[in-house]
């Protein structure tokens, strides 16, 4: 990567028997998981998702009806009739959306969007020795692929922003460390835009930390914050305060 030190994985855990689920056809890119084996879990508003591993454990916590809908599943729902005023559509939207409510009473929310949080997630399992089920690896691979911007082979700050070097250069960052290959074409497309760009220290003060923080970039390459800049900022916010009283 243009603008990095090489370094050799130190930490990431991930497990080398893949999921019995998994389809792995070709390329890590082509990897899925079995989508009708995840669950989604609402504990008084805490939502998290799990992958169940054997058959009794899919019998005994069915999918619901949400979880299809957050899985790009078909849901199974009555299909409503066409609304031909606001008050019917109203009412078509009260009954589907009623569907989807989650047992304490609240609706699942996917937060998604942002291309600069999962690298740093990513990052602190691998300094950490934290170890990476298949399931997730494999459903993090495979959601940068499908957001990689097709026409440069970057990506953005977010899923619909034009390729950056924050964006390509964290996200190649995660891919590698998930078990990606460099010899991958979508990789080698991903690294070309990034050299265009001008390397990773083009890259925001975000970018740099995490990339020391990983060792794969010194720490002289990171703009120091003055802390004594916020108590600067705070006494003349006080001063403006007793000035203006």
């Amino acid at each position: 990567m243009a603008g990095l030190r090489k370094k050799k994985p130190n930490g990431l855990v991930v497990n080398e028997k893949q999921p019995e689920t998994s389809t792995i056809v070709g390329s890590v890119e082509d990897q899925r998981t079995n989508l009708r084996k995840w669950r989604l879990l609402d504990e008084r508003g805490r939502q998290t998702w799990h992958y169940l591993q054997s058959e009794e454990e899919v019998k005994s916590w069915p999918q619901s009806t949400a979880d299809k809908y957050f899985l790009g599943l078909p849901t199974e729902l009555p299909t409503l009739p066409k609304a031909v005023t606001p008050l019917a559509s109203a009412h078509n939207a009260l009954s589907y959306f009623s569907r989807l409510q989650l047992p304490p009473g609240n609706w699942g929310c996917e937060y998604g969007g942002p291309l600069f949080l999962l690298p740093g997630l990513v990052i602190t399992w691998y300094v950490t020795n934290t170890p990476v089920p298949d399931h997730i690896s494999i459903e993090i691979r495979r959601y940068l692929f499908a957001r990689q911007n097709p026409a440069d082979g970057g990506w953005g700050l977010h899923i619909e922003g034009e390729s950056s070097v924050f964006g390509t250069a964290m996200n190649y960052v995660v891919l590698r460390l998930l078990g990606a290959s460099e010899e991958d074409q979508s990789l080698v497309k991903a690294r070309n835009k990034l050299h265009e760009l001008g390397g990773a220290v083009n890259g925001p003060h975000w970018a740099k930390f995490w990339l020391s923080v990983l060792g794969c970039m010194e720490w002289d390459a990171v703009n120091p914050v003055p802390p004594e800049l916020w108590w600067t900022l705070y006494i003349f916010i006080l001063q403006r305060s007793v000035l203006t009283r």
